[in-house]
């Protein structure tokens, strides 16, 4: 009951240290003679909430061949699993989700890698032992890459190294001189690009409401002054010919009986032409 109740209370005192947590996961090893199963623990730190689940950095390695993981968050264990890792050459992390712990504090990604020299902290669970600690030192800036300038013990993997209360990085392991760490901008992109933008701590689900009516483009009125000037121009011709046949007078010869004309009476075109003609008689043939 003592082991239960001082695990209870380390695991929960994990909550003031910015949600550095501890990761469990199991293995199975076989050899010709039988199989057995390991249990390994490491460290995580967990960067907040995307819908219902709650979102954990760790190392790769920690996960690498588990057949099952667990996040130690609130004197219990969550059960976890692995959505995207990668340990190739300096590159060891791994992200990991459980469901929705509902914690009020989370860890935030840095965007950029500190200079040479700056203070940092590294938190971690020292040899499997829940007892959370913190390990300040400063970031080292070689031609190697960076580094944490002191050496983690076994079962910080996974934790997070912090430069003014931002993630700069994840541990991978140490040296003889110095903590190897994966540069957190390299997993910033990598959980943007899973989940289309970073998890965020303490967040409020958003309220669902009926859609809004789609919005039409706005599509500028199109510039036809070039037409128009050159409609204007022909206008201007039509007029001057509806002048100029206003103008038009048309001749109208009256002519006699033997076909010669006698009188020109002239019309303006569109007006009626009047026709008089005037009775002759004729005499009776004798």
């Amino acid at each position: 009951m003592r082991t239960i109740t001082i695990l209870f209370v380390l695991l929960t005192a994990s909550i003031v240290q910015a949600q550095a947590l501890a990761v469990r996961v199991t293995e199975t090893e076989c050899t010709p003679t039988g199989c057995r199963q390991l249990t390994g623990t490491g460290a995580c730190a967990y960067i907040g909430n995307v819908e219902d689940r709650s979102v954990y950095i760790t190392a790769a390695h920690n996960v690498n061949k588990a057949k099952t993981v667990h996040v130690g968050y609130g004197g219990k264990w969550w059960g976890a699993r692995v959505i995207h890792k990668e340990y190739r050459n300096s590159i060891d992390y791994a992200i990991i989700e459980t469901a929705n712990i509902n914690a009020p504090k989370c860890f935030s990604l840095a965007e950029s890698q500190p200079a040479h020299g700056v203070s940092a902290v590294a938190y971690g669970y020292s040899n499997g032992i829940y007892n959370l600690r913190a390990l300040r030192a400063k970031i080292r800036v070689t031609r190697g890459g960076r580094y944490f300038s002191k050496v983690v013990a076994k079962g910080d993997s996974g934790g997070p190294i912090l430069v003014n209360g931002q993630v700069v990085g994840i541990i991978k392991g140490h040296d003889t001189q110095q903590t190897i760490y994966t540069d957190c901008t390299l997993i910033r992109r990598r959980v943007v690009s899973i989940y289309g933008r970073m998890p965020c701590c303490d967040c409020i689900p958003p309220v669902l409401g009926p859609e809004p009516p789609p919005t039409l483009p706005v599509v500028p009125a199109p510039d036809n002054s070039d037409q128009i000037a050159v409609l204007e121009v022909e206008i201007g011709k039509l007029k001057a010919e509806i002048d100029k046949l206003n103008r038009t007078q048309i001749p109208v010869w009256i002519m006699n009986a033997d076909g010669k004309a006698i009188a020109k009476e002239t019309y303006p075109l569109g007006d009626p032409i009047k026709l008089r003609f005037k009775a002759v008689k004729q005499s009776e043939a004798k």
